[in-house]
């Protein structure tokens, strides 16, 4: 891992040919169904082409982190053989080197602060306004923004699995939070950066997050550093057609890493074979690796998989 002062240039800077992956969650709360078919997608997509895997904590959200989460998830990972090729990163062990990135951001004249709150923009119609742009603040407690020009706009990407990806309108392109009131950096900042110091070529996660690429597209070109590849998997939904919960009943029990695995491998796509319902945990992840195909993941998971699941409770 590089510090800040150790990272070439973007002129210099070539990803690894190996290819290198991450699987960040926030410490929340233990993990579920949802995060193990996120978690299993990341893993297969690295390991089958010769990979490095990576565990991230995003331990930075204060208010939604839990003692003893961070463990927990590490544990339950384990057992599903998701094991970290090097040590775990944990995200609030690094406050510093946000902050050595964002002067960077700062001495480029590509930020400012902002004293609008959330209440004035639900107000609004939910869509920053640019209001503190061109203003000076003088007192009290801010966050800070980044502003989009013609310089770092970016308008498309193209998506490993959902293919080209379009903003949809000028009212997407608004300038947004890299660090929030209270002094912590906004996930989507902290997560570019280390992406970057992690030196991830090659990121998949939920499809709630593909949005969110843009604006870490935009922090990557304003930093002039190399973006990875993004690829996202639809949700697990529950038979509301909401995302999947702890509260929905998936929380992963320790009698069924087998069949957990099972059915988080038939949603996305892979069609094991029946065999592997009762197979040993290593077995069921080295043929996953082997038989793994992105292609065949789905646009939509369309199986309520609580209806099959275990219950925990």
């Amino acid at each position: 891992m590089l510090s800040k002062k150790e990272l070439p240039t973007s002129t210099q800077y070539k990803y690894p040919r190996k290819i290198r992956g991450r699987f960040a969650p926030t410490p929340s709360g233990n993990l579920h169904f949802g995060s193990l078919v996120c978690a299993l997608a990341s893993y297969l997509d690295v390991k089958s082409a010769g990979g490095i895997w990576i565990i991230r904590i995003d331990d930075l959200d204060t208010p939604r982190v839990k003692n003893g989460a961070s463990e927990q998830i590490i544990e339950t990972l384990d057992h599903y053989n998701l094991i970290s090729d090097e040590p775990i990163y944990y995200q609030s062990d690094h406050l510093a080197t946000y902050r050595e990135f964002l002067n960077d951001l700062i001495a480029k004249n590509l930020t400012y602060e902002c004293e609008c709150t959330r209440k004035r923009i639900r107000a609004i119609g939910g869509i920053y306004d640019n209001k503190c742009r061109n203003r000076k603040i003088k007192n009290g407690r801010t966050s800070l923004r980044l502003k989009i020009n013609g310089q770092n706009e970016v308008d498309t990407f193209s998506d490993g699995i959902y293919g080209l990806q379009q903003k949809k309108s000028d009212s997407d392109s608004r300038d947004f939070i890299i660090s929030r009131k209270d002094g912590i950096p906004s996930y989507e900042y902290s997560v570019v950066i280390d992406d970057y110091i992690q030196e991830i070529s090659h990121v998949l996660r939920g499809k709630d997050l593909i949005f969110s690429t843009f604006n870490q597209l935009i922090l990557q070109k304003s930093l002039d550093i190399n973006a990875p590849e993004y690829a996202h998997i639809p949700l697990v939904m529950n038979p509301q057609k909401r995302k999947l919960s702890k509260s929905d009943g998936a929380l992963l029990d320790k009698k069924n890493f087998s069949l957990n695995l099972y059915l988080a491998l038939n949603l996305l796509g892979q069609n094991p074979i029946e065999e592997l319902k009762s197979a040993k945990v290593p077995e069921i992840i080295d043929s996953a690796i082997m038989n793994w195909k992105r292609d065949n993941v789905p646009n939509v998971f369309n199986k309520h998989v609580t209806e099959f699941l275990p219950k925990t409770h």
